[in-house]
């Protein structure tokens, strides 16, 4: 009986933890927005993106397709990366509206032209569409 429940108790340990841990993907489009570049002073303007991407929860790490970015995942709906490099300070943020099948992206970069010279310190925000993908 001892060998029976022990059984039953890793079996449904396992299958939590393979939910907890499994990677889950949505398609990314229709990205649209507003930007202020610092080469702008800093006036906001309507962007969009114009390629769709794949954004991917896995465990408590993520990955956006075109985007070398390192994400973590915070909580279950948002991944935050930080990139550092010299003077170069790169914040993004990715949410997924699971109720209304949106995506959130904020974007701020300061210190651009310190790592490439005319390059322009920027922030954004935008609001797309979110299709989460069957595994």
């Amino acid at each position: 009986m001892t060998a029976r429940t022990t059984g039953i108790a890793l079996l449904a340990l396992f299958a939590m933890t393979s939910q907890a841990w499994a990677k889950e993907c949505w398609a990314l489009s229709a990205l649209k927005g507003q930007m202020a570049a610092s080469a702008l002073e800093y006036r906001f303007q309507a962007d969009k993106f114009s390629m769709p991407m794949i954004l991917c929860f896995d465990g408590e790490r993520g990955s956006v397709s075109g985007d070398d970015t390192p994400f973590m995942k915070f909580g279950d709906s948002t991944l935050g990366g930080w990139v550092k490099n010299g003077d170069l300070e790169l914040f993004e943020v990715y949410q997924i509206d699971r109720a209304n099948g949106k995506v959130f992206f904020v974007k701020s970069r300061i210190g651009t032209a310190a790592l490439l010279p005319g390059g322009t310190d920027v922030v954004s925000a935008f609001v797309g569409t979110a299709i989460r993908l069957e595994d």
